[in-house]
């Protein structure tokens, strides 16, 4: 009997989650584009009264607190998924993974490594995943990881984006510079929607993978018992 788990609760559960992230970067996106137009009105000198700033300083605030909730919730639960994912992999006993199951959760964590380890990580569940279900003279069919690539490349972007924002914009509090920060978080904000597209994507496409490969070892098991 090869003992491997269905991934598919984990793997809903982390979908749910990022539709919320997504959800809530959109609607950030939204209420930047307020504040921008807010701070455009009062440098052409029409003024904002207390209650628009106010309303406007509560709704960044409820904004960004609800975004950093479901951001540490969405790492939580995608690191499980990718757990259980390679868990698998380790149980099927396949030579040519790289990292042991705590490992490829755990140099998302380590300094200088957490900019390319992942990357490996998620490209050996991509292959690996459909590799075992195929033979040898099959494996030309394993669909490439070019968006497993795609994904990566486009969350170092956000990051360095993201960084960029804060370290170049922050500390002016002129409506000018206020307005350049605004406008800065509203582009590192498009990258942040992109990137959730993007990872949902990934997680539906591993997922069809996930259950090829589950019903694939199901029968074998079957067949061993037979």
């Amino acid at each position: 009997m090869i003992p491997i788990k269905s991934n598919l609760s984990r793997a809903n559960t982390a979908k749910v989650v990022f539709y919320l992230l997504l959800t809530i970067s959109i609607i950030s996106f939204y209420s930047l584009f307020v504040q921008y137009q807010l701070l455009t009105d009062a440098k052409n000198g029409l003024g904002i009264s207390q209650q628009a700033a106010s309303a406007n300083q509560m709704r960044q605030t409820v904004v960004a607190v609800v975004n950093s909730l479901l951001l540490f919730t969405s790492l939580i639960v995608f690191l499980m998924w990718v757990y259980r994912a390679y868990e698998n992999l380790t149980n099927l006993k396949i030579t040519s993974l790289n990292f042991t199951p705590g490992w490829a959760i755990g140099y998302w964590f380590v300094p200088i490594m957490s900019l390319y380890r992942p990357h490996t990580v998620m490209r050996e569940v991509w292959e690996e995943t459909q590799g075992y279900t195929f033979s040898n003279e099959e494996k030309h069919n394993i669909t490439p990881p070019t968006l497993v690539s795609i994904w990566w490349t486009l969350n170092l972007i956000n990051i360095f984006v993201s960084y960029f924002v804060i370290l170049v914009f922050r500390g002016d509090s002129s409506i000018d510079g206020l307005l350049t920060l605004t406008l800065a978080l509203m582009i590192a904000g498009v990258f942040t929607i992109i990137v959730k597209i993007v990872t949902l994507v990934m997680i539906n496409k591993i997922v069809i993978f996930e259950k090829d490969l589950l019903t694939f070892v199901k029968n074998s098991n079957d067949q061993q018992l037979n």
